[in-house]
C-alpha cells in the first residue's frame, strides 16, 4: 500500500533545483570516472562521499546514485574506443565494441552501449521497487537469531564468491572482522584491538577505509603499473579525433530494436545477480554475453556485432538497482558500492533495514524516484558527452595518478578535519594495494566491515534475551536453524568445488608431464 503522503514529501525532495543539479553533477561526473582505466564507481562514491555530508537526504542520494549509474555506463566508453574496458564489468564489451570501432563503427556502438543501458537499467529499477518492499515485509519477522545467521550467509557467499581462491575470500573477511571490531565495546564500552592508540577507541571510519582500500590502492597499483612497463606520457593505443564524428553512421531505431533478445537476456540476469549478495555487475556482464553467444550463434557475436554490447551492457547495467535489495529489506549490501551508499543513508540518520519502509518511508519513496530518473539523466549527459570522455582515458598517468590521491587525502581529512584519519586511510590505501598484488579480494573485507558491528549487536541483544544461553540465543527457532544448516552448506560446497578444481588441475598438470 503507497503511503500517498510520505509519496507527496519524495517528490517534493527530489523535485528540488538542489537535487536535481546534484544528480546530473553525479552522472557527469561518473561517466568521466568509468571512462577512466584504473577507477570504478566504487572509488568515485569513495571519493566524493565526505560532499555528502554536508547535504540533505535528497541531494546526497542523487549524486551517489547518479555516479554509480554513470559509471557503470561509462567503462563502455573506453572499452569501445582501445580495447582497455574502464571498469572491469564492461569487459565483455571489449570483444564487440572494439572491433565495430576498427570498422569504423564506433558511433554506432557508443549509441548501443548507451541505449541498453539505459533500457536495462530502467526495467530492473522497476523490479527493484516491486520486490524490494516484499522483500522486507517477510525480513521484518526475523529476530535477533535469524538475522546473525542471515548476515553469516552473505559473508560466506562474499568470501566465497569474491575470488578465485576460497581461502582469500575468507582472508579477507576475516580482516574485516577484526577492522569491524575495532573500538570500544557497544555493550560495555571495554576498549578493545585499538594498539594502545586513543584515536582507535571510537572506531575505524568507513570514509578513510573506502577511499584507503579503493581510491589509494588503485592509484598506487596504477603508479606502480607506470613504473615497471616504463610507459610514456604519449598517447597509447589509436588517435580518438575524429573518431566519433558526425560522418560516421549513428544508430538506427530498427538496430535498436534488433538487440531486444539480448537485452532481455541482460536484465533478466543481471536483476537475478544484482540481488545476490558478492556477484555484481562483472559477473552479470560475463554471464549475460555467455548466454547470448550460446543462444544465437548464427548472429556471431564477438566479431564486432550489436547484440554482444547490447547483451554485455544490458547485463552489468541491470544489476545497479536490484543490488539496493539486500540492503534495504536486510541491512546488507549486496555489492561494495551498496555498502557505500547503506553509509551515505546511515550518515543521514536512517539506518538501512526492513523498518526503514514503515520509520522512512519518504527516504524510500525518494530513493526510488532518483533511481528512475537518474536513467533519463544518464541518457541525455551520455548522448552529449560520451564521444568528448572518450578521450579521457588517454590522460597521462603522471598527471592522473597524483591527483586523484591528492583528492584522496583531502576528502578524507574534510570527514572530520581529522589528520588521524588521513593515516587511517593510507594503511589501508598500502594494504589494499598488497591485496591487490596477492589478488585477494578486497569485497568480502568491506562489506563485512559493514555487517559485523549489526551481527554482534544482534548477537548480543538474542544472548540477552536468552539470559546468556548460547544455544537458544543462536538456535533458538525453526528459521534460525534453517539459516544456520544454509551456511554450513553453502562452506561444504564452497569448499569442495575449490577443492574439486585443485584436484583436476593437479591431473592434467600430471597428465602433461606424462
Amino acid at each position: 500500500m503507497i503511503d500517498l503522503v510520505a509519496f507527496e514529501q519524495a517528490v517534493a525532495m527530489v523535485f528540488t533545483v538542489e537535487t536535481l543539479f546534484w544528480m546530473a553533477v553525479g552522472v557527469t561526473v561518473g561517466v568521466g570516472i568509468g571512462a577512466i582505466p584504473g577507477l570504478s564507481s566504487t572509488s568515485g562514491i569513495a571519493l566524493i562521499l565526505p560532499l555528502t555530508f554536508t547535504m540533505s537526504t535528497a541531494p546526497a542520494l542523487g549524486l551517489i546514485i547518479g555516479l554509480y549509474k554513470g559509471a557503470i555506463y561509462g567503462g563502455a566508453i573506453s572499452a569501445i574506443t582501445f580495447a582497455t574496458p574502464g571498469t572491469p564489468d564492461s569487459a565483455p564489451t571489449v570483444y564487440d565494441g572494439y572491433k565495430m570501432m576498427k570498422q569504423g563503427k564506433g558511433r554506432k556502438a557508443m549509441l548501443m552501449a548507451l541505449y541498453a543501458s539505459v533500457t536495462a537499467d530502467v526495467a530492473s529499477d522497476i523490479a527493484t521497487i516491486i520486490i524490494a518492499p516484499l522483500v522486507a515485509i517477510v525480513a521484518l519477522s526475523f529476530g535477533p537469531s535469524e538475522r546473525v545467521w542471515l548476515m553469516m550467509i552473505a559473508i560466506v557467499l562474499i568470501g566465497s564468491l569474491s575470488g578465485s581462491h576460497f581461502a582469500k575470500g575468507l582472508l579477507s573477511a576475516g580482516i574485516g572482522l577484526f577492522v569491524g571490531t575495532i573500538g570500544n565495546d557497544p555493550i560495555s564500552n571495554a576498549e578493545r584491538n585499538t594498539f594502545g592508540l586513543w584515536w582507535l577507541q571510537g572506531g575505524v571510519g568507513l570514509v578513510p577505509l573506502i577511499i584507503g582500500l579503493f581510491a589509494m590502492a588503485a592509484m598506487l597499483e596504477e603508479w606502480a603499473k607506470h613504473i615497471a612497463t616504463k610507459t610514456t606520457d604519449e598517447s597509447q593505443a589509436i588517435a580518438v579525433k575524429g573518431m566519433f564524428g558526425k560522418s560516421q553512421e549513428g544508430l538506427s531505431f530498427r538496430e535498436y530494436l534488433s538487440c531486444w533478445r539480448e537485452m532481455g537476456i541482460g536484465i533478466g540476469v543481471g536483476t537475478f545477480v544484482g540481488m545476490l549478495p558478492g556477484l555484481g555487475a562483472l559477473v552479470a556482464s560475463f554471464l549475460s554475453y555467455s548466454i547470448a553467444v550460446r543462444y544465437s550463434p548464427e548472429k556471431k557475436i564477438g566479431t564486432g556485432r550489436l547484440e554482444g554490447i547490447a547483451a554485455s551492457e544490458a547485463g552489468n547495467n541491470a544489476t545497479v538497482g536490484p543490488t539496493l535489495i539486500p540492503l534495504l529489506a536486510f541491512g546488507i549490501p549486496g555489492s561494495t558500492t551498496a555498502a557505500l551508499i547503506g553509509g551515505a543513508l546511515i550518515m543521514q540518520g536512517a539506518t538501512p533495514s526492513a523498518r526503514m519502509f514503515q520509520v522512512f518511508p519518504e527516504i524510500i519513496y525518494a530513493l526510488f524516484i532518483i533511481l528512475l530518473l537518474a536513467n533519463f539523466v544518464n541518457l541525455g549527459i551520455g548522448r552529449i558527452f560520451a564521444f568528448l570522455y572518450a578521450r579521457l582515458g588517454q590522460l597521462p598517468r603522471t598527471i592522473l595518478v597524483p591527483t586523484i590521491m591528492l583528492m584522496s587525502v583531502i576528502g578524507t581529512y574534510a570527514y572530520q578535519q581529522n589528520v588521524y584519519d588521513v593515516v587511517v586511510m593510507l594503511f589501508f590505501g598500502f594494504l589494499g594495494f598488497a591485496m591487490l598484488f596477492f589478488r585477494i579480494p578486497v569485497a568480502p573485507l568491506i562489506i563485512t566491515f559493514v555487517v559485523i558491528p549489526m551481527a554482534e549487536a544482534d548477537f548480543r541483544r538474542a544472548l540477552l534475551i536468552n539470559r546468556g544461553d548460547w544455544t537458544n540465543a543462536l538456535l533458538g527457532s525453526g528459521l534460525a536453524i534453517f539459516l544456520a544448516s544454509i551456511v554450513a552448506v553453502l562452506l561444504y560446497f564452497s569448499i569442495r568445488g575449490k577443492m574439486n578444481s585443485r584436484l583436476n588441475k593437479i591431473k592434467e598438470d600430471v597428465s602433461k608431464l606424462e
